[in-house]
Formats: C-alpha cells, sequence, structure tokens
C-alpha cells in the first residue's frame, strides 16, 4: 500500500488538470478578497468565514478528482493494480486519498488567498479568530472527504472518465450549487453538499457527524460495488 501511496501522491503532484486549478483558484481567491471584500470592508476575518463555508466551487473541486479517478480506469492502472494482486479495499481508500487531498489543497488555496487578497488592502489582523474557527475548519474538511467520497462512488460507477466526470460535475453543480439556493432546512444545512455556516458548537458537532457518517457508508458502498465488479 506504501508503494501504491507514492506512486498515487507522484502522479497527483504532476497531474495536469490540478496544476491548472491551483493557480485558478489562487487567482479567483486573491481577487474575491482583493476587488469585492476589500472594498466593502471586510477584514481578513470576515474573507474566513464569506469563504471557508463556500461551495460555490464544488463542481470544480469534484472535476479534478473525478478526472484524476476515472483516468486510471480509462488507461487501465486500476486493472493492472489488481492483476499485480494490490487489494481492491487499498485501492479504494488510495483513490480517495488523491481526491481528498487535491480538493483540500485548492479549497484551501481560495480561502488562504481571499484572506490574503483582503488583508492587503484592508491590513492584517488576528482579531475575531478564536479557538472554535479550528474546529469549524476541521469539520469543513470532513464534510470536503464526505462529498469526495461520493465522487469516488460516481467514478466507480461509472468506471470511465468521460461519464464519470459528466456524472459527478452535474452531481456536485445540482447539490452544492442549485439546492443550496433553496434548501434552508436542519438536514440539507448539516450535509456535505452545504459547508457548516458558523462556527457554533451545535451546528458544527451534528455537521462533523454527519460527515463521518456520510462518508462511511458511502465508502462501504463503493467497496462493496468494486468489490462485485469485473474490472477490464
Amino acid at each position: 500500500m506504501c508503494n501504491q501511496l507514492k506512486v498515487a501522491c507522484f502522479k497527483l503532484r504532476h497531474f495536469w488538470l490540478l496544476t491548472l486549478a491551483l493557480p485558478g483558484m489562487v487567482g479567483i481567491g486573491f481577487s474575491y478578497g482583493y476587488i469585492k471584500l476589500a472594498d466593502a470592508g471586510y477584514d481578513i476575518y470576515d474573507a474566513f468565514r464569506e469563504t471557508c463555508s463556500d461551495t460555490s466551487f464544488a463542481f470544480l473541486l469534484v472535476l479534478v478528482s473525478a478526472w484524476f479517478i476515472g483516468s486510471d480506469f480509462s488507461n487501465r492502472t486500476i486493472h493492472h493494480e489488481i492483476t499485480l494482486g494490490y487489494g481492491r479495499w487499498s485501492i479504494l481508500l488510495i483513490r480517495e486519498l488523491c481526491a481528498y487531498l487535491s480538493a483540500a489543497v485548492l479549497h484551501v488555496a481560495y480561502v488562504v488567498f481571499t484572506m490574503l487578497g483582503t488583508g492587503s488592502i484592508t491590513g492584517f489582523s488576528g482579531r475575531g479568530f478564536g479557538p472554535q474557527d479550528v474546529l469549524w475548519c476541521i469539520v469543513i474538511l470532513l464534510q470536503l472527504a464526505a462529498l469526495q467520497s461520493i465522487t469516488v462512488l460516481i467514478t466507480f460507477v461509472c468506471a470511465k472518465a468521460a461519464a464519470a466526470i459528466a456524472a459527478s460535475v452535474c452531481f456536485a453543480f445540482i447539490t452544492c450549487n442549485l439546492l443550496r439556493n433553496y434548501f434552508d432546512g436542519p438536514v440539507f444545512t448539516k450535509s456535505c453538499f452545504c459547508f457548516a455556516r458558523n462556527h457554533d458548537y451545535e451546528t458544527l458537532i451534528l455537521a462533523g457527524i454527519a460527515a463521518v457518517l456520510t462518508w462511511m457508508a458511502v465508502s462501504a458502498l463503493t467497496y462493496v460495488i468494486f468489490r462485485r465488479r469485473e474490472i477490464k
């Protein structure tokens, strides 16, 4: 499994779409903070609150993951790993980890550079930040992992890059963008499709539990489907 992880991380670091998406998120974040938030009088903590729970670019995070994992089906990398005797559970976990890492890097880059763009105009200060914000970030990262586990599920069901990309991006856009604008109930706002909107403990605890349960259930379902499927 260690060798699998090394190879997967090497491929992820050199994945061309991630290489393009990362500076794109950096530029979007900095521009958003510099042009819009700073002009509105926001400080860096306001910028943090504005972006850490923002799912506007979830479709992009999903696109990168679906393309990366789907390519391993299309170029028969997963077939070769099975032939070499690697366990299907380790194959699945490696892909989930890669999907999570790529999404986490892109989302963190967006948040950090929005804060930098805002701070470059309004100044840098630690005012407003507290211990609860650390927990808030952890919960959002858990929700991001749950969301990416669904992307992995879709990709393993499709088993083709093009189909996985189309299905995953449509799913993410509908759930994380469209539905977010119309549903405000306690169930949806605690799901992985709507990152925790504030740092009160009740919200964070419920959202964190929901994220962990979602990840466990979806990962188990993906494994069952993957184990029963013949990979050619």
